[in-house]
This record gives structure tokens, C-alpha cells and sequence, in this order.
């Protein structure tokens, strides 16, 4: 069998997997599906199966690779169209759309964090390439606050990161379910707590 033969059907494989996880999580939800069962309904060995995909976790970030590519181009083009405008005002447009994005796959979203932060032998999930990219753009968001004295002389990098633990899904799913916010409310809140003390009001 040639190498482009091996690669075919290495991502026929990975295909077939991913259009079977989406279809059972569709019927059943994320967290009353297990590999085991993906493995079967995909007609692949247990081993195939975790050759790819080290946990449920892996399985979902890979299934939302695409959705994440759209978050990233909506991010970049959102700042772009409000290059002119104060940072606080480009950083709150920069959570309301990862929010509303939590909002819309925050089941999906609970199960990667879940697995990929606990999982010992899993790359950490502050390690993949969407936690880069949003760290990187709310670092720099606040670096620039501060050189322009928008902003308190923060640690931007710090900051950054303290901004997206507050986002866990969990989290975010305890107040929209449990607690009773409204997506709308989790905005108007985690703006009034956690951003805008943040910024110097101009006089």
C-alpha cells in the first residue's frame, strides 16, 4: 500500500469518526456518550480510536477545530473594524463574542476543558492553539491600554490569563443553568466586575 494510499485512509478514518461522534452527541449529548461507543458506531478498533484521539476531550476540540477557526476570523476581523476605537471598548466586543461562542457549544466546550485539563497524558488545554490565541490577544489588548494609560499599570500577561479562567465553562453553565443569568446578564456583569475597574475612566 503506497504512503497516499495510508494517508486516504488515515482521514477517511478520522472522518468517518468525527461525523460519528457528531451524529451520537446530536442524539444523545456529549456526556451519555463514551468512546467505546463512538469506536463502535464508527467501525473502528478500540486502538485506532485512541491512537487519534486520547480522550473524549481531544475528540471534541478536533470536532471544533473548524467552529474555533470562525471564533479566531470574527475575533481578528471585530478588532480590525474597531482598530480606532478605545481598548475597553474593543476588549468588551472581544467577550461578548466568546461568550456568546461558549453560549452556543458550552456543552462541548465543558467536556474539552474536563478532559483535557485532567487528563495526565493529554496536551493541556492552556496549551492548544485557541487558549494561545486568545491569551495572546487579551495580553496585547492590555499592553496597549496600559502604554496609552486606558488602563491600570496591570500585569497584562497575569491578567490575560486570569480573564479566560474566569470563563471556565463549568462555570459559565452553573450560572446560565443553576444560578439563573441570562447570557445577557453574564456579560453585563463579568464587564462591570472584571473589566471595567480595570480601565481608567477619562476625565
Amino acid at each position: 500500500m503506497s504512503d497516499q494510499t495510508q494517508r486516504r485512509d488515515a482521514n477517511e478514518i478520522s472522518k468517518s469518526i468525527l461525523q460519528t461522534t457528531e451524529s451520537l452527541f446530536s442524539k444523545y449529548g456529549v456526556e451519555n456518550v463514551s468512546m467505546h461507543q463512538i469506536a463502535k458506531a464508527a467501525n473502528v478498533g478500540q486502538g485506532t480510536m485512541y491512537r487519534r484521539y486520547a480522550n473524549k476531550g481531544e475528540l471534541c476540540l478536533e470536532l471544533m477545530s473548524e467552529n474555533f477557526h470562525c471564533l479566531q476570523v470574527k475575533t481578528l476581523q471585530s478588532l480590525a473594524d474597531l482598530k480606532s476605537k478605545p481598548v475597553k471598548e474593543r476588549m468588551l466586543a472581544l467577550l461578548k463574542l466568546h461568550l456568546n461562542f461558549l453560549e452556543k457549544h458550552a456543552q462541548l466546550f465543558e467536556t474539552i476543558h474536563s478532559f483535557i485539563t485532567c487528563t495526565n497524558n493529554a496536551k493541556p488545554f492552556y496549551e492548544k492553539a485557541p487558549y494561545i490565541f486568545f491569551h495572546q490577544t487579551i495580553r496585547s489588548l492590555f499592553e496597549e491600554a496600559i502604554a496609552k494609560k486606558e488602563a491600570l499599570p496591570i500585569n497584562a500577561d497575569f491578567t490575560a490569563h486570569t480573564l479566560i479562567a474566569s470563563m471556565n465553562p463549568k462555570i459559565y453553565n452553573f450560572l446560565r443553568q443553576k444560578s439563573g443569568y441570562s447570557a445577557k446578564e453574564v456579560i453585563e456583569n463579568f464587564n462591570k466586575t472584571l473589566l471595567e475597574p480595570l480601565f481608567i475612566e477619562k476625565q
